[in-house]
């Protein structure tokens, strides 16, 4: 699907009618969808009559969800399945958010480890454990939240064992958005979740969004010219885990209430320390 002949394909036969009837045809995903009409839209041997269409599709379907909660969790990269791996931190994330009044979250990516394609194992004996971390997630996995996932590098790799992660972590409480990225709409404000994952059809982030919440560095940071935030990870996967500040495991909160606003809470031994507040947009 990613060679430009079956685009071309799509792109000739889309109309403003038959978007879901395609995707689900050609079995793409909504941010595969947004990929290739972003894709149409920047190639010059497509009609501006053609253009006016794919157009039209990408402010109809531009967001993969639409959300009117006023607060958010974030959490990323916690990489089950690795020995370093953190039910504690992820249990504790969870808890707190719950106990003030938020139930959903958003998963930047990593949420599994996989293993190293190049290790000395069989395939068979590699499928095996590739299984063993989504039964470890389902073990773990918290179910009085709802959490919005995108997938990340590291859980790419379960694709190449044949392994559909779309249909192995999906329930009715943990719900995949897409991988590499997804574009959400959460009150008024525009989001775009993003991973490291440079395979995705993704459409650039150039919708003026509000805020590109970023996984896969470990660490909080915010990029005010890029309206970049990227979050810690949920795990010990850490240069100097148990330090304070932005290099020690945490999670965030997104809040919508006054302006666009993020604080972020570190983990410190037993202790949960708040980091940071960012007022992104008024």
């Amino acid at each position: 699907m990613r060679k430009d002949i079956k685009y071309k394909e799509i792109i000739t036969r889309l109309t403003l009618e038959n978007f879901d009837i395609l995707k689900k045809e050609y079995n793409l995903n909504h941010n595969a969808m947004l990929g290739l009409l972003n894709y149409g839209l920047h190639n010059k041997a497509i009609s501006e009559d053609k253009k006016w269409v794919l157009n039209k599709l990408k402010y109809k379907y531009q967001f993969s969800l639409v959300l009117k909660d006023s607060k958010y969790g974030i959490i990323s990269d916690t990489h089950i399945g690795n020995i370093k791996d953190s039910p504690h931190y992820i249990k504790k994330s969870t808890n707190l958010l719950v106990q003030i009044g938020i139930n959903k979250v958003f998963h930047t990516g990593d949420i599994l480890d996989s293993y190293d394609e190049r290790c000395e194992l069989t395939h068979d004996e590699l499928i095996k454990l590739h299984y063993k971390q989504i039964e470890r997630f389902h073990d773990i996995w918290p179910t009085n939240i709802t959490t919005y996932a995108i997938l990340g590098n590291h859980d790419t790799k379960f694709k190449r064992l044949g392994i559909d992660l779309y249909k192995e972590l999906s329930r009715d409480r943990f719900i995949i958005l897409g991988t590499g990225g997804a574009y959400l709409k959460c009150s008024n404000y525009k989001i775009f979740l993003e991973h490291n994952v440079p395979t995705s059809a993704l459409v650039p982030p150039h919708y003026n969004y509000d805020l590109i919440l970023k996984g896969h560095s470990h660490f909080f940071k915010y990029k005010e010219n890029r309206n970049i935030f990227r979050v810690a990870s949920c795990s010990n996967i850490q240069p100097n885990s148990y330090s304070l500040g932005y290099y020690a495991p945490g999670f965030a909160t997104l809040s919508t209430t006054n302006g666009l606003v993020i604080d972020g809470y570190n983990f410190t031994k037993d202790e949960t320390v708040h980091t940071l507040t960012l007022k992104i947009k008024d």
